[in-house]
C-alpha cells in the first residue's frame, strides 16, 4: 500500500510558514484576506478528500454499494456528474449576477455543506439497519439510490467551491505577487488535504463512513466561515473583486435609462426594463458564455485543454476503481486503500510547490511550464504500454496490475496538483471580471465535467460492447489522449502573454477601476 513520508511535508510547513510570516505583504489587510482564503480553500480540500474516501468505499461496497458491479456503473456515475454540474454552473451564475461574488460563494458552500450532511446521516442510518438500506424504489435498494447521488455530488461540487476560491485570490494579487505565493497557496491545499487523505484510515474505524461525510461538512463549514470573513476585509479596506463588475453594471444601467428615456418616457417601463436582468433564461446565459469565449480565446483554449486532461484522469481513475475492486475486497480497506493513494501524490505535490515551484515560476515564463508539465505523464503512458520494461518480480506479483494503474494515476494526479493548477490560476489573473469569475467557473465546473463524463460514457460502450471487460484496450486510448493533451497545452502556451505583459494588463484593469 502506498503510504506518504511526514517528514518532507513538516518540513515544508515550516519553511512555507517562516517565507510567509517574514514577507512584508502579511502586514497589510490584503494579505490577512488572502491568507484567509488559501486557509478557507485548504480546508475545503481537506473535506473532499474525506468525502471522497468515503463515497469511493461506498460505491465498491458489497453490502450498500455496487459490489462486483461497480466497474461498469462507475463511468455512467461519472457521466450523470455533468449534468448536475451544469445545473450548479448555471445557479452560480444567477447568483453572481443578482448578489455578487461573496454571496454566490456563501450559498454555493451552504448548499454543498447540507448535501454533505444528509448522505452522512442515511449512510450511518443504512449501516445500523440494513432491512431499510434493502427497501427498492424502481427494483433498485435505496442504499444504491442514495450512495449514488453521494457519489454524484462529491464529484460536482469540489470545482465549484475552489474555482470561486481562487477567483478572490487571482483579483485581489497582482501577476508578481500571485507567482511568487501561489505555489504556497497550492501547497498549503496539498498538505492539508494529506493530513486528511492519510486520516481516513483511522477515522474511518472510529466514525464510519457516514462519519466520514459528516467531518466533511463540519470542515466546510470552517471553509464558509473563513472565506466570507476574508471577503468582509476586502469590503472594507477597498479592495473588493466586485468593485470591477459594479462599475460596468452601473455604466450599462446608465445607459440603458438614457435609452429607456428616449424611447418610453414612462417610469414603469424604466422599471420592468431593470427587473429584467436578474431573470435571464438559460438560453440567454449560453448565448453570454459564447460570447465571452469568442471574446477571450485564451478561454478556449484553456477549455480544451482541461477536456484533454480530464479525459486521461478518468480512464486511469476508472482502471484504478476496477483493479482495485478486483483486489482489495474489504470496504475500509478500500477507503485506506484510496486515501493513501491520495495522500501521497498531495504528499510530493507540497514538496514540488515549496522547494521546486517558487523557483520554476520566478525563473521561466508560464507559457514554457505549460510546454514541458504534460511530458512525464505521456512517458508514464508509454511505459504502461512496455510492461516488459517492468521488473519481474513486480511483474509476477498478483497485485501488479493494481499498483502499475496506481503509479501512472499518482503521476497525473500528482502533476495536477503540484503544476497544472496553479498555471491555470495565473492565465486568469490578468484577464477581467467575467472572465475571471464567470470564464472559469465554466471551464472547472463544465469543462472538467465534460471531459469526465464524456470520456466515461465512451468507457461504458466499451465496456457494453465487450461484456464488462474493457480494461483490455485503455493503455492505449490513455497513451492517445496523453498525446492529445500535450497537443492542446502547446496551443495555450501561444496565448499566455509573458510576465511583463500580464503586469502591464493589470494595471491598465487597475486604472479603469479607479
Amino acid at each position: 500500500m502506498l503510504t506518504p513520508t511526514k517528514g518532507p511535508g513538516s518540513t515544508a510547513l515550516s519553511a512555507a510558514a517562516r517565507s510567509i510570516m517574514n514577507s512584508p505583504l502579511l502586514e497589510s489587510p490584503k494579505a490577512k484576506s488572502g491568507v484567509a482564503m488559501a486557509s478557507a480553500m485548504a480546508l475545503h480540500f481537506a473535506g473532499y478528500e474525506l468525502a471522497r474516501g468515503s463515497n469511493m468505499a461506498l460505491f465498491t461496497s458489497s453490502s450498500l454499494g455496487f459490489g462486483s458491479s461497480s466497474g461498469g456503473y462507475y463511468p455512467l456515475a461519472m457521466a450523470c456528474a455533468s449534468p448536475l454540474s451544469m445545473f450548479l454552473l448555471l445557479s452560480y451564475t444567477r447568483q453572481l449576477d443578482r448578489k455578487g461574488p461573496r454571496r454566490a460563494l456563501r450559498s454555493t458552500t451552504l448548499l454543498c455543506i447540507s448535501a454533505l450532511t444528509i448522505s452522512g446521516i442515511a449512510m450511518a442510518t443504512m449501516q445500523h439497519n440494513e432491512l431499510l438500506g434493502n427497501i427498492k424504489i424502481l427494483s433498485l435498494p435505496i442504499s444504491q439510490i442514495i450512495v449514488w447521488a453521494s457519489f454524484v455530488f462529491q464529484n460536482s461540487y469540489a470545482h465549484l467551491l475552489y474555482a470561486q476560491q481562487w477567483s478572490f485570490l487571482g483579483s485581489i494579487f497582482t501577476p508578481t505577487e500571485a507567482g511568487k505565493y501561489y505555489s504556497y497557496v497550492a501547497g498549503l491545499s496539498s498538505i492539508v488535504s494529506m493530513i486528511a487523505g492519510t486520516s481516513v484510515s483511522r477515522l474511518v474505524e472510529w466514525i464510519g463512513l457516514g462519519g466520514l461525510l459528516g467531518l466533511a461538512a463540519a470542515s466546510l463549514t470552517a471553509t464558509l466561515l473563513l472565506a466570507d470573513w476574508a471577503y468582509s476585509t476586502a469590503e472594507k479596506h477597498g479592495f473588493d473583486p466586485s468593485r470591477e463588475i459594479q462599475k460596468q453594471k452601473k455604466s450599462k444601467t446608465q445607459s440603458k435609462l438614457q435609452d429607456e428615456k428616449q424611447s418610453q418616457p414612462t417610469s414603469q417601463s424604466t422599471d420592468a426594463s431593470t427587473e429584467e436582468k436578474p431573470n435571464k433564461t438559460l438560453l440567454h446565459q449560453i448565448r453570454e458564455g459564447i460570447s465571452l469565449f469568442r471574446r477571450v480565446p485564451t478561454l478556449g483554449a484553456l477549455f480544451f485543454e482541461t477536456l484533454c486532461f480530464q479525459s486521461l484522469s478518468t480512464i486511469l481513475s476508472t482502471c484504478f476503481v476496477m483493479e482495485l475492486n478486483s483486489s482489495v475486497p474489504n470496504d475500509n480497506e478500500r477507503a485506506s486503500w484510496t486515501g493513501n493513494l491520495y495522500a501521497t501524490s498531495n504528499g510530493l505535490s507540497t514538496i514540488f510547490q515549496f522547494f521546486l515551484l517558487p523557483v520554476l515560476t520566478q525563473r521561466m515564463e508560464p507559457k514554457h511550464l505549460w510546454r514541458l508539465m504534460p511530458l512525464l505523464p505521456l512517458i508514464c503512458g508509454m511505459v504502461r504500454m512496455i510492461p516488459s520494461l517492468f521488473p519481474g518480480a513486480l511483474v509476477s506479483s498478483s497485485s501488479s496490475a493494481l499498483y502499475l494503474v496506481a503509479i501512472s494515476l499518482l503521476t497525473a494526479k500528482t502533476m495536477d496538483y503540484s503544476l497544472r493548477n496553479v498555471l491555470a490560476e495565473l492565465v486568469y489573473v490578468p484577464l477581467d471580471f467575467e472572465s475571471r469569475y464567470v470564464g472559469k467557473e465554466i471551464i472547472a465546473v463544465f469543462a472538467n465535467r465534460f471531459g469526465k463524463s464524456g470520456m466515461a460514457l465512451i468507457l461504458s460502450g466499451l465496456n457494453f460492447i465487450r461484456g464488462g471487460s474493457s480494461g483490455g484496450g485503455l493503455s492505449g486510448l490513455a497513451l492517445a489522449i496523453s498525446f492529445g493533451w500535450w497537443g492542446s497545452a502547446l496551443s495555450l502556451s501561444s496565448l499566455i502573454p509573458s510576465k511583463q505583459e500580464a503586469e502591464r494588463m493589470v494595471a491598465e484593469r487597475d486604472r479603469k477601476e479607479d
